[in-house]
């Protein structure tokens, strides 16, 4: 079997993935936007201030709701998904499915690292590509065991995980988070605490002691939230959805979408709704572990019980999708020349309402963009390269305008 596979043509593309991914990287940057612009550093106090108490009140409460920890797990399912058609497809044409793959992630994982240590400390591609290499161990399972093991990772896990670090005492990040603000003050950091008075900073060690504790910090995050296998699990759940996809035996199984459509409501919207009301953002807290997949399971039920009879708008949301690597590495950028001290220092200024106009117009400007793009080229600018890297042989970039 080969390592090398010519690209899918693209009558396989599967437009229903490409419009739901580009409706999870919208959610992701209305979850990002909050930490780009400095929002969720400010005090209570800085934040009623600028907004007003009432404003301030429901915008904690309707992002815990509605996007908290929602979009992530809509991209991990379809990285699962993604990994599952890709393996399918490539051993179907000869190729050696798992080497290219495992070689396709090493270079996602890579671009995560860079993005993370260089760009945004946010990153989630690191983990995704982390998480990536350990998905073709359960490639083989049978589809119940792949439901099993989902369900484990997701809530098993991080439940126990809880239980047993509140039951031992002992700090729930493993350290990170301290060893982030050691190492922001070795580097000159006055006040790591003081998140948007650092990122108003304009010189040099300000920016550096940012980006290098960044990533540690926020690695503390993702463990103390049980994050880690919370991924892995939804990327097992999309292995069984990629099976189902590339037998043609999901979007038409409506009575199958109904049904966890329906229990994704009914579990994960109370049990959302109750954390939007608590203080704090720890998504370790029980209501947060209980709500947010099944929630996020209806967003893809309901996206998907809706296509067939709204596809010409949900569709619009397929050329972003199609390109989302490159547009979620670009709003990195935009947004911190934007907020950052060493750009327009806009850092800890707007209010929620101008903070979400701004994240909707710039993905507004990034879907008109991938339309022009990709009447134009084949992929966006960073899948191109993605796939160069992947195979080692110059890939054309253009070709005919394509119907979006």
């Amino acid at each position: 079997m080969g390592t090398t596979a010519p690209a899918a043509p693209a009558s396989e593309r599967i437009a229903f993935l490409d419009a739901l991914r580009g409706f999870a990287l919208l959610g992701i940057f209305l979850a990002n936007i909050q930490v780009f612009s400095g929002w969720i550093f400010l005090p209570e106090e800085g934040q009623i201030a600028l907004a007003g108490a009432e404003e301030t009140m429901w915008q904690h409460r309707l992002h815990k709701i509605f996007i908290d920890g929602k979009f992530y797990t809509l991209f991990s399912l379809l990285f699962g998904a993604g990994f599952a058609l890709q393996l399918e497809r490539l051993t179907r044409r000869g190729a050696d499915g798992l080497t290219i793959y495992r070689r396709r992630v090493l270079i996602l994982l890579g671009i995560g690292l860079v993005h993370s240590w260089l760009i945004w400390d946010g990153d989630i591609l690191t983990l995704y590509a982390l998480m990536g290499l350990v998905l073709p161990a359960f490639y083989r399972l049978p589809d119940r065991a792949l439901l099993a093991w989902s369900a484990v990772l997701i809530f098993a896990v991080p439940f126990a995980g809880v239980a047993i670090v509140q039951a031992l005492g002992v700090s729930p990040d493993a350290g990170l988070l301290a060893l982030s603000d050691r190492v922001a003050i070795a580097l000159g950091a006055a006040d790591p605490k003081d998140a948007v008075g650092w990122l108003r900073r304009e010189d040099f060690a300000g920016w550096l002691s940012w980006v290098v504790s960044g990533p540690i910090y926020a690695w503390g995050l993702k463990v103390a939230s049980w994050r880690i296998p919370k991924v892995l699990g939804i990327m097992v759940l999309g292995i069984w959805l990629g099976r189902r996809l590339a037998a043609a035996t999901l979007l038409d199984d409506r009575r199958l979408l109904w049904r966890v459509f329906w229990a994704g409501l009914l579990v994960g919207a109370p049990a959302s709704i109750a954390y939007g009301f608590q203080p704090g953002n720890l998504q370790s807290d029980w209501r947060s572990l209980i709500g947010t997949v099944p929630l996020a399971l209806a967003y893809a039920c309901a996206f998907a019980l809706a296509w067939p009879h709204a596809q010409r708008w949900l569709g619009l949301f397929a050329a972003p999708g199609r390109m989302a690597l490159t547009n979620y590495l670009a709003q990195s950028v935009i947004c911190i020349v934007v907020f950052y001290g060493f750009g327009f220092g806009q850092v800890g200024r707007w209010p929620p309402v101008s903070i979400y106009a701004f994240a909707l117009g710039l993905f507004g400007a990034q879907l008109l963009f991938s339309r022009w793009w990709l009447s134009h080229h084949r992929q966006g600018p960073m899948e191109a390269l993605w796939r160069r890297w992947t195979y080692g042989a110059k890939q054309s970039l253009t070709q005919a305008p394509a119907t979006l």
